[in-house]
């Protein structure tokens, strides 16, 4: 698809996606969570195929500029557990922990094991999806839940988690507040241990913190800033952490020490956020910040703040934004102004394809790695080999969610060989330099549970608009 026709459609279906990238984060962070009842979900279970699957190795060790973050220890689940479980330390995650295909199928279930907590028995292992499998971004989710349905059959292939296999169950938070509560309540009576939450806005807030009330560990797609919840984990950066990533990018890789900068943000919490946390960051490394304008997402025209950025004498302009980016780029061009163009929040496939020649030379940070990367190279042919092979231009998050389930795999190992939900937040907090390949590295402690990630420079494009990696993941440039 291409051309006039390929835009108009991509801004509509992107209007919709940009709210649940993982750069999106809850609008009403500070919001109190619902009591409704349970609204009706669909729940499925997934299981794998016999078949074995060579698993995506470890990652790189680029961890420069790594910062090892302090605080006080945060409260404990007090859940009363029948079997204490382990935390012991495992290899690095180059090693053991991401290799989640490698091994025989188990002959049997290993002696001792019992059923130590809600969601465990001695062969399984429950795991709640909480996402928006119905709704405007159903498309979307079913297509990235696919990399977790891969990741499930590649373990289960591989002689599964201490012998017992995953099972996946479909919970749908329908991209509401109150879907999000509703979700929460159906993954604590629907026999699960933890739940992973791999996207949404309001929706995640309520079902996360939903979760963390009640006691049920969750892995989720990162917030704006570190919400402080007790059982649940995040494994992509933070907005706020990507501001300051992104200003040593500026200084360091674009050259911005001698160059002015500017900075136009979508005045929503993620995108003010990375601004938030970008201009002071980049003020203490030195740079001359000549403007900062906000813009209303879908606004019709950005001529009238760009001209002021313009006019300024900015030479580089971050963007902080998602589809807003496509607009923010044709104003800019129209009225002749080509300054070095960079940001975070846009750098996906599907905005690239949806604005084509708008984002040659464009360059940022994102996430997780891109396309043209080792690491899907291989995610894909785990695809393949489970029949769910699709082109790059269409993987639409599959890749970053067998991300996600890779990261479970490292936290279900260090919960120990009888898992309690205890276990699993200790298991999760001695977490230190994880690294798979797909999300940048991160660290995760008894006091920080979002922790430093590093982040991927990339830049537009590859010949089919697909984001093209410029190095391994890195906190600092």
């Amino acid at each position: 698809m291409t051309g006039i026709r390929a835009l108009s459609f991509a801004v509509v279906v992107l209007a919709l996606v940009s709210t649940a990238c993982s750069v999106s984060t809850p609008r009403h962070e500070a919001a109190s969570v619902r009591t409704s009842g349970v609204g009706a979900s669909a729940t499925s279970e997934a299981r794998g195929d016999p078949s074995g699957g060579d698993p995506l190795p470890g990652g790189s060790p680029h961890l420069a500029g790594y910062r090892q973050p302090g605080g006080p220890p945060r409260g404990q689940d007090p859940e009363p557990e029948t079997s204490p479980g382990s935390a012991t330390a495992t290899p690095s995650a180059a090693t053991a922990s991401t290799r989640v295909g490698e091994g025989t199928r188990a002959s049997g279930v290993p002696p001792g094991l019992t059923a130590s907590a809600p969601g465990v028995t001695k062969d399984s292992i429950t795991v709640s999806v909480i996402a928006g499998f119905s709704g405007p971004l159903a498309a979307m989710v079913t297509r990235a839940y696919d990399g977790l349905a891969t990741w499930q059959d590649d373990v289960n292939a591989a002689g599964a988690i201490s012998g017992r296999r995953i099972v996946l169950k479909k919970v749908d938070h329908k991209e509401t507040a109150d879907g999000g509560v509703a979700a929460c309540k159906e993954a604590l009576s629907n026999g699960s241990y933890f739940a992973l939450v791999p996207e949404g806005i309001d929706a995640t807030l309520t079902a996360v913190s939903c979760l963390d009330a009640a006691g049920m560990p969750t892995l989720y797609y990162s917030a704006t800033t570190d919400p402080k919840w007790r059982m649940a984990f995040a494994d992509i950066v933070t907005s706020a952490g990507g501001g300051t990533a992104m200003a040593s990018y500026v200084r360091t890789r674009l050259g911005g020490a001698t160059k002015k900068v500017g900075v136009i943000y979508v005045n929503q919490a993620s995108y003010k956020e990375m601004a938030d946390h970008f201009v002071p960051e980049a003020k203490k490394l030195g740079l001359n910040i000549a403007g900062v304008e906000s813009v209303e997402a879908n606004q019709a025209s950005f001529t009238a703040p760009l001209l002021r950025l313009k006019n300024a004498g900015v030479q580089i302009l971050v963007i902080s934004a998602t589809t807003d980016a496509i607009g923010i780029l044709r104003d800019a061009k129209s009225t002749g102004w080509t300054p070095q163009f960079t940001g975070w929040g846009f750098q996906f496939d599907f905005v690239t394809e949806a604005g084509r020649n708008l984002f040659d030379g464009v360059a940022g940070v994102r996430s997780y790695a891109t396309v043209d990367s080792a690491a899907f190279e291989k995610y894909s042919a785990r695809m393949r080999a489970r029949g769910r092979g699709r082109n790059r231009t269409d993987d639409l998050e599959g890749f970053n969610a067998y991300g996600h389930g890779l990261v479970a795999s490292e936290v279900l190992k260090r919960a120990g060989a009888n898992p309690t939900r205890q276990s699993f937040v200790t298991g999760a907090e001695s977490m230190q330099n994880y690294d798979n390949g797909v999300m940048g590295p991160f660290s995760w402690s008894p006091s920080d549970h979002v922790g430093v990630h590093g982040v991927f420079p990339t830049v537009c494009c590859n010949s089919d608009y697909t984001w093209k990696g410029q190095g391994p993941a890195r906190t600092t440039f």
